[in-house]
């Protein structure tokens, strides 16, 4: 199992490369403010960004909608996924793991594709614009209690940076 689906698993990330990324000690957002985004789109196919190329990644995930969130599998591991609309095409993704903190990852849906952007928390702090949403802890960061994450994730489409992975529709 890559670390990729420990982001999604545990966002769409490979974490490695992207350092860490975006987190709430308890999910920001409600089953029912979730939409069932996955349902028109089809048979998915997850492909991971590597250099300038998009390779079809080994580790394919299975999404079961549950209410309106989903269940994400591969490789025998599970995660709660929600998706949250944002502005336009811009979607927030919830990944909830049992017992750990939500982690957030921004998604693009296109027509025939979702582009998912890791929202680094080196990102976050380097840009000096998100103190007052994210505390910063180390190379953790968590969205702060009380802080207006609408407008936050909002915010963060304005500048998205590069997706590092994206599933796409396929016969």
């Amino acid at each position: 199992m890559t670390i990729w689906f420990r982001a999604i698993t545990a966002g769409f990330v490979a974490l490695a490369l992207s350092g860490c990324i975006l987190q709430a000690k308890s999910p920001l957002f409600t089953d029912a403010q979730a939409q069932l985004l996955l349902a028109g789109y089809g048979k998915l196919t997850t492909y991971e960004k590597s250099g300038d190329a998009w390779n079809k990644s080994t580790d394919q995930i299975s999404f079961v909608a549950d209410a309106k969130h989903y269940i994400a599998t591969a490789d025998k591991s599970e995660l709660e996924i929600s998706f949250v609309p944002i502005d336009g095409n811009w979607w927030a993704l919830q990944a909830i793991e049992a017992a750990k903190p939500a982690i957030y990852v921004l998604v693009d849906a296109e027509p025939k594709e979702l582009l998912f952007y890791p929202i680094a928390c080196k990102d976050l702090k380097e840009s000096g614009k998100f103190a007052a949403d994210v505390e910063f802890v180390d190379s953790d960061c968590l969205v702060k209690p009380g802080a207006d994450y609408k407008a936050l994730f909002k915010s963060l489409t304005a500048a998205p940076g590069e997706a590092s992975t994206k599933l796409v529709v396929e016969p």
